[in-house]
């Protein structure tokens, strides 16, 4: 009888082997379902190249396998996937790189009806690796087995694989998948950091140029090479990518409105998103919405996280503190620390420059307000905002305390009250503390105001103008004088404390203004004469008569030294009236020094 040869050769079966005579089976190199794994690449895509680079360094054949993943994660829509399949196209055009193609598996795990369990999608990986239907064992743990040996098998015989597992919501969902044999690659995307041990890599939106490169493209795209509305409206555009937060999603859709009427400019979808309370209804078209994506990561938080996610919104500048949010949220400091790392492992906010400091994207901060607006009363939302402004008042006033010395015996009837006996350690953690504040507390005196607490706003104004002259911070403090006197117009608003306000405020706009050419002493003018008549409309004699000194030092800078020297006589024959003898000695004071300068 002759002999029985059976050879299997050029490649890995992964199915059944059926033994005979004389039996030659020459396996193809390359696996040709995994080759057919990826979804299409966009034409648009734009600004990556940094990531892509980084990411390809981690894939390269030889290259440190010091994790069994790589993990990009970030906020919905920022645009994790294409990133991903973008960087697994390119990594598959290398040279040896992955001869044995790719494996691409969405998860859908931020989607509740359409979650994939890793036993599921074991049975779709092993079926696209070629193994039969009825080889696939049925339990999670042997189908992880067998699915890792075949990766580990191919990857030894030249047939290196990447794998993709793209919207990956937990790690039990993905650690099944994950090859460990230190030769196969993994791309995975998810909205949270996971534990899993990946190499993480953090996404940001795009920049502003690349925001507007990407409408264009996407505008061109879709109506031709003749569309040149992005490239013939720069400013538009640059305001539609600023509407959009430079986030991907929204900018697909904000082109994609465009599409949609080709005889529509720039200005009108512009106009559109310029209006905060419905830019988020605006950013929609058919099944695309940004609230949409965003529903799907706040949904899956609890109660606690949800309320304080919400709360975030309150805060006007452009990132809070661990301190802040605690004060506002009523919850300890440690606690509010635990769960504000929660919601950046979610990407739902991010962490600031410095520890202790957190951010909202644009987009996200409107979401969290209008979602707020439905829990107000399970909030408690109107006592938090009070608890935060409380919390900025009473620090910036011992900050202010902390760095400078407030006016003394010369200004003593436009100094603010002492709110508190609280102290910085030193001088330095109030300047940091005054200067790491600072956007948020200009934005919320601007707020306040919008809001139509003016009291609140006109009080912190007092002390964060205080702190702004002591910085030189002449544009800050312009801008602080200018909401005041805004205020002092109002219906209700030219009250005496809104008057004092514009009289110290004045004052330092006075002193900047007579060394620095930063045209200030207009804005002291201006804030000097409405304190004035608000004084005399109250009958306020004794801060008429300060505020008349005040006066007469502007009308003397600007050459008026007629007229500055009867403001003078009016302060004195007021504090005479009021027998205030500080004021009459205050006027002789600032006589004095007007007359050795020689100019009045």
């Amino acid at each position: 009888m002759a002999g029985v040869e059976n050879r299997i050769s050029g490649g890995v079966f992964l199915g059944t082997v059926i033994q005979g005579h004389t039996v030659h089976v020459n396996l193809p190199q390359t696996i040709t379902p995994a080759l057919c794994g990826l979804p299409p690449v966009s034409a648009v895509f734009t600004g990556r190249d940094r990531e892509i680079g980084e990411l390809l360094q981690v894939l390269e054949p030889g290259a440190a396998q010091t994790a069994p993943a790589s993990l990009v994660a970030g906020l919905a829509g920022i645009g994790k996937t294409e990133l991903v399949v973008q960087t697994a196209r390119r990594a598959l055009q290398k040279q040896g790189w992955f001869p044995g193609g790719v494996l691409f598996v969405d998860m859908f795990g931020y989607d509740p009806e359409r979650r994939l369990p890793p036993d599921q999608a074991l049975d779709g990986l092993l079926r696209a690796l070629g193994m039969p239907p009825r080889d696939i064992p049925p339990g999670l743990q042997d189908r992880s087995r067998l699915y890792r040996s075949a990766l580990a098998a191919l990857a030894g015989a030249g047939s290196r694989i990447l794998v993709v597992l793209d919207n990956v919501s937990a790690a039990e969902q993905a650690r099944p998948l994950l090859p460990t044999d230190g030769l196969t690659a993994a791309l995975l995307t998810s909205r949270d950091t996971l534990d899993l041990g990946a190499r993480l890599f953090d996404l940001d939106v795009v920049d502003e140029t690349s925001a507007i490169d990407m409408l264009d493209r996407a505008v061109r795209d879709a109506r031709g090479p003749g569309d040149t509305r992005v490239q013939d409206s720069p400013d538009d555009a640059a305001a539609i990518a600023r509407s959009c937060g430079d986030l991907p999603l929204a900018l697909r859709i904000a082109a994609a409105l465009l599409v949609d009427s080709p005889a529509r400019p720039l200005s009108s979808l512009a106009e559109a998103l310029a209006a905060r309370h419905l830019r988020l209804n605006r950013l929609r078209r058919q099944e695309r919405a940004v609230r949409s994506a965003f529903d799907l990561s706040y949904e899956r938080l609890d109660p606690l996280h949800a309320r304080l996610f919400r709360l975030l919104s309150l805060n006007a500048g452009p990132d809070i503190s661990t301190e802040a949010a605690a004060r506002m949220s009523a919850i300890d400091r440690h606690e509010t620390e635990e769960l504000l790392q929660d919601l950046a492992r979610a990407h739902l906010i991010e962490p600031g420059r410095t520890w202790g400091r957190w951010r909202l994207h644009d987009l996200v901060r409107l979401y969290a307000d209008e979602t707020g607006k439905i829990h107000v009363d399970d909030d408690d939302r109107e006592d938090a905002r009070k608890r935060l402004y409380v919390y900025y008042l009473v620090t910036v006033s011992a900050a202010g305390y902390g760095v400078r010395a407030l006016p003394g015996r010369r200004a003593k009837a436009f100094s603010p009250p002492r709110l508190t006996d609280m102290q910085f350690s030193s001088y330095e953690d109030a300047k940091a503390w005054l200067d790491d504040e600072r956007p948020n507390l200009i934005a919320a005196v601007t707020a306040l105001k919008a809001q139509g607490r003016h009291g609140r706003s006109v009080a912190l104004a007092w002390f964060v103008g205080l702190y702004l002259s002591s910085r030189w911070l002449f544009n800050d403090l312009v801008a602080v004088t200018e909401t005041v006197l805004a205020i002092s117009h109002l219906p209700n608003g030219s009250n005496v404390l809104v008057a004092k306000v514009l009289a110290a405020l004045g004052r330092e706009l006075e002193h900047h203004g007579s060394h620095e050419k930063h045209g200030l002493l207009a804005s002291a003018v201006d804030a000097q004469a409405r304190a004035l008549a608000i004084f005399r409309e109250h009958g306020d004699r004794r801060c008429e008569a300060w505020a008349l000194v005040n006066f007469s030092r502007l009308l003397h800078e600007d050459q008026q030294l007629r007229e500055a020297g009867e403001a003078l006589d009016q302060a004195a024959a007021i504090f005479h009236e009021v027998n205030d003898q500080d004021g009459v000695d205050e006027v002789d004071w600032v006589r004095s020094c007007l007359s050795l300068s020689g100019q009045a």
